[in-house]
């Protein structure tokens, strides 16, 4: 381990997986560790998310591990700016710092962030709308997953697995469940292949299926990495190796492949990648958000602003991929984000079967329906199933829809 910090009040340690490892020592130690225990703990349950996070706590060596929020960043922030930073975490997330100077900033260059680290003496008050109370992260997931056959071909090529941390991935889960996810992640994954009937159905059925093998074998080790997201994004593009090797091997199968959108549901955090044309949506007070777009020259003017879902819907090309996992891409660079959860939160996972018979208004309707009614996941997915195919319906359809009890 390499030491960062070596001084009365700690010592701190940065690993070789990139943890710091934070150990108190002198006046009031004990203390002080209780204390920026449950300041992170706060700070998480409050979705901040330009702080460490606390990945373990051991109260007999006072020391704890968190998340690498990067380099000190003492002589590049101004102090207006860090006076800024630390504003935003009193009038955001009710958490006072003791030690506000530019000392206590780092700066994680990947993501592009400021960040506040040593907590040790700060005071937490009511987030906004809170009553005063300890806090922990609690989340517990409900969701529905379902698929279809389209009516334009024999056979369904699209597919979706939903598993689970426990054992490293090795846990499937029913489509339909409710889960903790304070100890356990989950990741749910669509998939639409494509490259013939039985290409196609081959491609898709690998790429949810395999997934996991290309994730860190404990949810820890994702969890505490510096860059989730690059962790996340490196398991797409050894996935897109997998198929293309299992493609080149069998006459049969060369150019098969398939889109594919996934999402890693642990503690309060969301993250999730794709690509291809299926989506992964938010729905959070009243508003829903596209998290994803789509890998086609058409998505990008959407993204760009340059056309409205009215034009890309209505436009020939709409379905010409110029990313996909296999078939022959050469290029692959998914996109791969990250959003926290907050109770109520409903998310949309779907292939573009969905898409085609639902507008963005139609989707939100079925999840303002829901919370107007206080049905769950199950009731919003067969809602949604039901009105895409009766609009649509010649394309295979699958969903997961997600919900944060």
């Amino acid at each position: 381990m390499r030491i960062a910090k070596d001084g009365i009040r700690s010592i701190v340690k940065v690993g070789y997986d990139g943890r710091v490892y934070k150990t108190f020592r002198g006046t009031g130690r004990e203390e002080r560790y209780a204390n920026e225990v449950r300041v992170l703990k706060v700070l998480e349950a409050r979705g901040c998310t330009f702080v460490p996070r606390l990945l373990d706590e051991d109260p007999e060596d006072l020391t704890i591990v968190t998340t690498n929020c990067g380099a000190p960043a003492e002589k590049t922030i101004s102090e207006e700016k860090s006076k800024q930073l630390f504003q935003r975490l009193e009038d955001e997330y009710g958490v006072v710092h003791d030690d506000q100077f530019p000392r206590n900033i780092t700066y994680n260059a990947r993501v592009g962030q400021f960040c506040v680290i040593d907590f040790e003496l700060s005071e937490v008050k009511d987030a906004p709308g809170e009553c005063s109370k300890e806090e922990e992260a609690h989340r517990k997931l409900e969701w529905c997953g379902l698929t279809r056959e389209g009516r334009r071909r024999f056979g369904n090529q699209d597919a979706l697995s939903v598993f689970c941390s426990r054992s490293g991935w090795a846990n499937n889960e029913e489509l339909t469940g409710e889960r903790s996810i304070d100890e356990n992640g989950l990741i749910f994954a669509v998939s639409d292949g494509m490259g013939g009937p039985k290409g196609g159905d081959v491609a898709s059925t690998l790429v949810v299926r395999e997934l996991r093998r290309f994730l860190p074998a404990m949810l820890g080790d994702f969890h505490g990495a510096p860059d989730p997201e690059d962790l996340l994004e490196k398991a797409m593009k050894s996935l897109h190796d997998y198929v293309t090797r299992t493609g080149n091997a069998r006459p049969d199968l060369e150019g098969m492949g398939a889109t594919v959108v996934c999402g890693l549901f642990y503690r309060t955090m969301v993250y999730f990648g794709h690509v291809g044309d299926s989506r992964f949506y938010r729905f959070r007070d009243g508003e829903l958000k596209q998290l994803t777009f789509d890998h086609t020259f058409l998505g990008r003017q959407f993204r760009e602003g340059k056309l409205n879902e009215r034009e890309v819907r209505m436009n020939p090309r709409k379905n010409i991929l110029n990313q996909a996992i296999g078939a022959g891409c050469q290029f692959l660079k998914p996109q791969v984000d990250s959003s926290t959860l907050e109770p109520g939160d409903w998310f949309l996972i779907c292939s573009d079967g969905i898409v085609d018979g639902l507008w963005n208004k139609n989707i939100a309707t079925c999840f303002e329906e829901a919370i107007d009614k206080g049905e769950g996941a199950e009731e919003v997915a067969d809602r949604m199933l039901e009105w895409a195919c009766r609009e649509a319906g010649s394309d295979d359809t699958t969903l997961f829809v997600v919900r944060v009890l």
